[in-house]
């Protein structure tokens, strides 16, 4: 097996975030607070006295998101970020319940990757040499793969997806993690999404394919029925794909602070 605790992704700075944001989860991840699902800790949820520790968080990391407040605390909590010096980026909380997951194993009754194509699920053995793979995928696709302790399901339950072609190529890639702590509220729903395909290999249903098999295995696996995933406010294929597996955008949005010293990108994701 490789050493996921040196496995991290993205460009420089996205390593930097994976690799602050692995120290920091070691700290908190027995505390409800706090979420994760491989790429930054997180506020689990938006509370008026939750400022100072979403500050902190970001300014140790450089991000700090929190997903799923609604719209009016939201407004509330970026005037008081960016008032400290921080960026802030939003994305539409898009949610789906036991619907979505029927949905997804009604999309794989009737249609199946290309026959090129072999899904491969990421775990303790899968090589090094993939994973560069992947996420050599998901940066061209402006998406950022998760660190490899949460890859292999070595931190939370998760199921991260990817399709190789004969030649060994991955042409496309999907995940769901159940982020929250089992004590929170949240506990029941699971992230969903880092659906990427290939520039060459988009038209074929890869995408929403892999998605329906992450939504299928994270609950044969490990039984969850809720999902949601963040899309950015006027991405139409991503709103399609997912009114396909019967998400639907919510009232709410997920907000994030970055912090510009440590992390300048701008934004963490598309």
């Amino acid at each position: 097996m490789e050493n996921p605790s040196t496995e991290y992704f993205g460009s420089e700075a996205q390593q930097g975030l994976q690799w602050r944001a692995d120290k920091v989860w070691i700290l908190l991840k027995e505390d409800p607070q706090f979420s994760c699902h491989g790429r930054a800790v997180a506020l689990a949820e938006y509370q008026k006295n939750n400022l100072s520790t979403q500050l902190a968080l970001a300014r140790l990391q450089g991000v700090c998101p929190i997903e799923g407040i609604d719209r009016a605390s939201a407004k509330i909590r970026k005037t008081e970020l960016e008032a400290e010096g921080l960026v802030t980026d939003e994305y539409v909380s898009w949610t789906g319940g036991p619907d979505a997951f029927d949905a997804a194993g009604v999309v794989l009754q009737e249609r199946a990757l290309p026959d090129d194509l072999t899904m491969m699920e990421i775990d303790t053995s899968t090589p090094l040499e993939d994973l560069k793979k992947v996420d050599a995928l998901t940066q061209i696709c402006d998406v950022l793969l998760p660190m490899g302790l949460f890859l292999r399901g070595l931190q939370k339950p998760s199921v991260f997806l990817f399709a190789k072609d004969n030649e060994g190529r991955v042409v496309g890639a999907s995940a769901a993690v159940a982020q929250y702590h089992s004590d929170h509220d949240k506990s029941k729903k699971v992230w969903w999404g880092m659906l990427a395909t290939d520039e060459s290999r988009r038209g074929e249903g890869i995408a929403m394919l892999l998605g329906a098999m992450a939504l299928r295995k994270i609950n044969a696996k490990f039984g969850y029925t809720e999902c949601f995933t963040g899309i950015r406010e006027g991405n139409k294929p991503s709103e399609a794909l997912c009114s396909k597996l019967a998400l639907a955008a919510s009232s709410n949005v997920d907000l994030i602070a970055i912090y510009p010293p440590a992390f300048s990108g701008g934004q963490l994701t598309k």
